[in-house]
């Protein structure tokens, strides 16, 4: 059974929006709840209860102690942070009993070497960081170790109901067939080629292609290509165009002046 841890917290009466006033003087808001009380806003030192949850986590009893009433025994359900630098803006408490059972996140603590990772080189796929348990708020454990060890081959897994926990005080809520962490092989990307940018022919299509041009029939002799004129025969003046004069043709000479035919 674990001790509860007290923390000092005091009534709230600053509320809205000008809590920020309170985180920039080191108060850290925050609400308490559940249980059979109303909700009642709180407030508590920012960092001292930084220091104290990095020990504590969310699953550790907590006594709080500066309200009407004595200690209340509660747990942490949420810490709200900021996104850009994790600083912490909210707390909530919630109620619990020590006599009921309740149910909160425990997170996985991953323990050892995976021989499978060391000797094979497999990459450990991990699927849950955390479980939901049921326990009493004074049982329930800080975190769960998980044993790496007993991942021998590529391929070996460990399930939920793997997980070694107190059974007689803890019960793990979440179906035990649930993947937790697996070995699994590494996959090498296959290297992709850049796609042929012009249309060049590669190497044995452009001989295939010579080998058809230099086979191919001559044209038989004497034929003259479809649309074609015929060419003139060796030795042999070119046929005249119509209308023209054969070249090198005597021209008949004009009659001399006075030279007409007497009778």
């Amino acid at each position: 059974m674990a001790e509860a841890q007290k923390l000092a917290i005091r009534k709230r009466s600053v509320l809205g929006k000008k809590v920020s006033a309170l985180r920039r003087s080191g108060v850290l808001p925050g609400v308490l709840f559940g249980g059979h009380s109303e909700s009642t806003p709180v407030e508590t030192d920012l960092h001292t209860f930084e220091l104290s949850y990095r020990r504590w986590g969310n699953t550790t009893l907590l006594a709080l102690t500066g309200l009407d009433g004595g200690e209340v025994p509660a747990l942490i359900h949420e810490v709200s942070r900021d996104p850009l630098n994790g600083r912490m803006l909210h707390i909530d408490f919630a109620r619990v009993s020590l006599t009921e059972k309740t149910r909160a996140e425990v997170p996985l603590r991953f323990a050892k070497e995976s021989p499978a990772v060391r000797t094979l080189g497999a990459v450990l796929l991990h699927a849950k960081s955390e479980v939901t348990v049921e326990a009493f708020p004074q049982d329930m454990p800080h975190q769960i170790e998980v044993d790496l060890s007993g991942l021998q081959e590529v391929d070996d897994a460990i399930y939920v109901r793997d997980l070694v926990v107190d059974g007689t005080t803890v019960r793990i809520v979440d179906d035990p067939d649930e993947l937790v962490v697996k070995a699994v092989p590494v996959k090498v990307e296959e290297e992709v080629k850049p796609a042929v940018e012009a249309a060049a022919p590669v190497e044995g299509e452009a001989a295939a292609a010579a080998a058809t041009a230099e086979g191919a029939a001559p044209a038989a002799a004497g034929e003259v290509p479809k649309g074609a004129a015929p060419a003139a025969a060796k030795g042999q003046p070119a046929a005249a165009k119509p209308g023209a004069e054969p070249k090198g043709a005597a021209q008949p000479k004009a009659p001399a002046a006075g030279g007409a035919k007497k009778t």
